[in-house]
């Protein structure tokens, strides 16, 4: 149903494509991404977060990131493609999980059409921080990543690539094997631009503040300067990495309540009794259908809603209507863009590590979501809450930019 056309990509050269790309803002810690500038003058941090263009402010700081990113084509360690083309992109993890999928470029009128769904809500604050960082900087560093229903036509392209030799391939430093190969081939391109329209349904199911931007971007270019464009500008198309649902897995976010959160461990509970039945326990990971557990530094409860409460609801929902709004008080509103993060692949052992560390105060770990829950949800034409779903394959950014 919906178009995906071949795309023009910046690239690491294949000399530095090992040492350019880095994992995404939530894989990677301030201390982390210091110790990668430090020791790698290559990497794509250095573009954003080098110590001087962290101390800058709005358009000082955009400048600057701008500057830094043509210094790096200047320097050849990124280049442009001089043509349109896809590309498969394979990621192995270290239990051998392969995530495979196509680069390309959808057009945003098919998202206006309804032909491309968003499944999670996005931050109003973060979508209005990275619409003015791309208009200013011109470029984002990595695909929206889509699901779709089994595509039989783009298995077959992709197996024929596979056996050929990479454009790249290499390993991170955990451990994850990362191939791409670039398909030029006209045949091949209109094989796969076929194959995706006689597809179903697309789902936005990562990078949901990033989609909204370049959506934003769009709507104010088509509409400010319409007679002067022939839609085929890079802003019209937004990049996207396109795979199989079946081979996405969907992880939790455990989400913490800030320290300077006014009320204590009883307080908390007492707010939650009318609700929730509450029963204390020792260890525990990963809840049940149900189930939502609260940590803090005096104790873990598991908390199990009332008849009262439609237990179909996703906990993810049961969540943000019937726990995070109880908990705010006059002196401080919570909502999803105030609390922490910890991300699904790690077990409840990092939500200890933020109480124990004093990065926050209390910590819930909400069971994922299944993808029945997902679609129906979608059916329903809800938007699933704010980081609500943890995504794999995470993609690597700098491996492909796209340039608006």
């Amino acid at each position: 149903m919906a178009q995906v056309f071949p795309i023009i990509i910046t690239h690491p050269l294949r000399n530095k494509v090992c040492i350019f790309p880095t994992e995404d803002d939530c894989e990677l810690s301030s201390s982390d991404i210091n110790s990668i500038i430090r020791r790698n003058p290559y990497s794509f941090n250095n573009i954003l977060y080098k110590p001087y263009i962290k101390r800058l402010q709005g358009l000082k700081k955009y400048k600057a990131i701008k500057r830094q990113y043509l210094k790096f084509k200047k320097n050849n360690i990124i280049k442009v493609d001089e043509n349109p083309g896809f590309y498969i992109y394979n990621i192995i993890d270290n239990e051998k999980n392969e995530f495979v999928g196509i680069v390309g470029q959808v057009p945003h009128i098919d998202f206006e059409k309804g032909k491309i769904n968003k499944i999670e809500k996005s931050s109003p604050e973060l979508v209005t921080e990275k619409t003015e960082l791309i208009k200013n900087t011109g470029f984002v560093a990595k695909p929206i990543t889509i699901i779709h229903e089994n595509i039989e036509a783009i298995n077959t392209i992709i197996q024929k690539y596979k056996s050929k030799i990479p454009l790249y391939e290499f390993t991170r430093n955990n451990g994850f094997i990362h191939e791409v190969w670039q398909i030029l081939d006209p045949d091949d391109i209109n094989l796969i631009k076929e194959a995706y329209q006689e597809a179903g349904l697309f789902y936005i199911i990562d990078d949901n503040n990033q989609f909204d931007a370049l959506h934003r971007i769009y709507q104010e270019k088509s509409k400010a300067q319409q007679a002067l464009f022939s839609g085929l500008e890079a802003f019209n198309f937004f990049p996207a990495f396109l795979i199989s649902k079946e081979q996405v897995k969907i992880h939790e976010y455990k989400k913490g309540i800030p320290l300077d959160y006014p009320k204590n461990t009883v307080e908390i509970l007492n707010i939650l009794k009318p609700d929730f039945e509450i029963e204390t326990v020792d260890n525990y990971d990963m809840p049940e259908k149900g189930e939502i557990l609260l940590y803090a530094l005096d104790g873990k409860y598991k908390l199990l809603p009332k008849n009262h409460i439609d237990k179909e609801l996703p906990d993810s929902f049961i969540f943000e209507q019937y726990i995070l709004p109880k908990i705010s008080d006059e002196q401080q509103i919570l909502s999803n863009e105030d609390l922490q993060y910890c991300d699904g692949k790690r077990s409840a052992k990092c939500v200890e590590n933020q109480l124990n560390k004093g990065n926050c105060k209390f910590g819930f770990i909400i069971r994922p979501m299944s993808y029945d829950e997902i679609e129906n949800a979608i059916t329903q034409k809800i938007a699933i809450p704010y980081k609500s779903l943890y995504l794999e394959p995470r993609l690597l950014k700098g491996l492909f930019i796209y340039e608006i």
